[in-house]
């Protein structure tokens, strides 16, 4: 049995395949921030498999990708941790590809930078879903969010590019409705941490 499941919401069929890795293909038509949201916390709900991650049906793997989820993995379960990130490559149309890293886990630094927390993050599956529950739903970004209520609980940095952010000009994240889910989920976050 596979040790983790890539979760991957599209438009249209998922065809992907991922030796070592299952892949939790979610076929819906988009039209918001809250569905993108309802349909990840909803698909994350249903994952099997004791560790998992959010790949976007256009983005991709290192070729060393075992390795890295490997080394995630060990990591958590050395440190306790919820989750494990690495670095990502971001490659975008007319640029050279860039290496964006973070720093070492600090909950206050990720409170005021969700974006940190990017590609590629391994979560604990139990704990995803039990954090999972207890989010707002409507015109959010799910991964900021779950992933600073997640790091709450420990958080590991694995200085690897764990994934190809192929990024668009005309991508879903830059659409002005997503940018504005993204301030609201920013300001929950900060809010929650106050609160704590």
């Amino acid at each position: 049995m596979e040790r983790y499941t890539a979760i991957v919401l599209s438009a249209k069929p998922v065809t992907l395949e991922i030796p070592g890795v299952r892949v939790h293909g979610r076929t819906q038509a988009l039209a918001s921030a809250s569905d993108l949201h309802a349909a990840r916390l909803d698909a994350l709900a249903t994952v099997q498999t004791p560790l998992c991650f959010f790949l976007d049906d256009d983005d991709a793997l290192p070729a060393d990708y075992l390795s890295v989820l490997g080394e995630c993995a060990d990591r958590m379960r050395a440190t306790g941790a919820a989750l494990a990130y690495t670095d990502e490559l971001v490659r975008e149309p007319g640029k050279g590809d860039v290496r964006r890293c973070w720093y070492d886990y600090d909950s206050e630094a990720h409170r005021f930078a969700p974006m940190g927390l990017h590609h590629l993050v391994v979560m604990d599956t139990a704990v995803a879903q039990e954090v999972a529950r207890t989010l707002p739903r409507g015109e959010f970004w799910t991964e900021h969010m779950l992933y600073w209520a997640m790091g709450r609980r420990g958080a590991a940095h694995i200085p690897r590019v764990g994934y190809v952010w192929n990024r668009s000009r005309a991508g879903f994240s830059r659409n002005p409705r997503m940018l504005a889910a993204q301030m609201r989920t920013q300001r929950w976050v900060v809010t929650q941490g106050a609160l704590a």
